[in-house]
């Protein structure tokens, strides 16, 4: 059996075993002139596995430096004992670069159990302990609308929609200001800022631009409602931003918003949609945590794992 060799920045595999936030493109782009270290795992020249680190304070090295997760990503069927190697091969080297410490941020639970379960165990196992628990909310795709899986409440609110004039669509690039300012608008409201900038989306786009979806509601020409929705995997669609412009929320725009996001997995084949976390660490944001549940959506495990080298 041909042994495995350890690549570093080298781009072998460059679409990053097909998740968006383990692809050297969306690494490369978070980089912002800080040391990185994109890792590969390669047999008979084929990579079967990879990871990458951003050293994002002094001797802290992270997976990602942005982005909701990244962590160890590998082909299907490769052993435990293969993706052993792999971390301590890649281990010795962030020793070598001057890390004291290392943080992983794997996929959330439901969107692959099994990987889940193998990852956690295998930083579990060479000294990472779990630093950070959340509840992430996630919905399986099935025949069934969006309609008859939300509580009636809610169903209440999309027909109230519709009889209101609600139309929402998938929107196209040129749309990515006017989304933007919605969502922005949606949280000045709630005293938050927006995690990027328009220029840093607008790269984002520019760089995956099959993988960046944005959709909006309309109440005639205004946009009362807008989501930035990521492809980070084949069959996995994360809504990365989302909200209602302030003044609408007697419509409850973002219910037709979610139905019109649905529809579109449905279409396209996508198997779960995933609408991120619902706390930080031990502080339940208990609304929106309730508003989740009642479109129908599930909570599911995320953590952050964390050890010192």
């Amino acid at each position: 059996m041909a042994e495995y060799r350890l690549h570093e920045n080298e781009w072998v595999f460059p679409v990053g075993l097909g998740v968006l936030f383990s692809a050297p493109g969306f690494f490369k782009m978070h980089l912002s002139g800080r040391r990185g270290a994109y890792f590969e795992w390669a047999q008979d020249g084929k990579v079967v596995a990879a990871i990458h680190f951003t050293e994002v304070e002094p001797g802290f090295w992270r997976s990602p430096a942005r982005g909701t997760y990244a962590g160890f990503v590998w082909v299907p069927g490769l052993g435990l004992e293969a993706l052993l190697s792999f971390h301590d091969a890649a281990l010795a080297r962030l020793r070598a670069l001057g890390a004291s410490r290392l943080e992983v941020l794997p996929a959330p639970m439901a969107h692959d159990p099994t990987a889940f379960a193998t990852q956690t165990y295998l930083l579990r196992s060479c000294g990472y302990e779990i630093s950070q628990c959340d509840l992430n909310h996630s919905l399986e795709v099935d025949e069934r609308p969006l309609a008859d899986r939300m509580t009636y409440g809610n169903l209440k609110r999309l027909r109230k929609g519709v009889r209101e004039g609600l139309i929402a669509q998938p929107l196209v690039r040129t749309d990515l200001p006017e989304v933007y300012d919605t969502i922005a608008a949606n949280r000045s409201s709630k005293g938050h800022e927006m995690s990027m900038t328009l220029s840093q989306l607008m790269a984002m786009v520019e760089c995956f631009p099959e993988a960046v979806k944005l959709f909006g509601c309309r109440l005639g020409s205004e946009l009362v409602a807008a989501a930035v929705c990521l492809q980070v995997e084949k069959g996995v669609l994360y809504v990365f931003y989302w909200g209602d412009r302030p003044g609408y929320s007697s419509l409850s725009p973002v219910v037709t918003l979610a139905d019109a996001i649905y529809a579109h997995c449905q279409t396209e084949g996508i198997r779960l949609l995933d609408v991120g976390t619902s706390t930080v660490d031990r502080e339940p944001n208990l609304g929106l945590i309730q508003f989740k549940n009642g479109l129908g959506f599930s909570a599911s495990l995320k953590v952050r794992m964390t050890r010192h080298i």
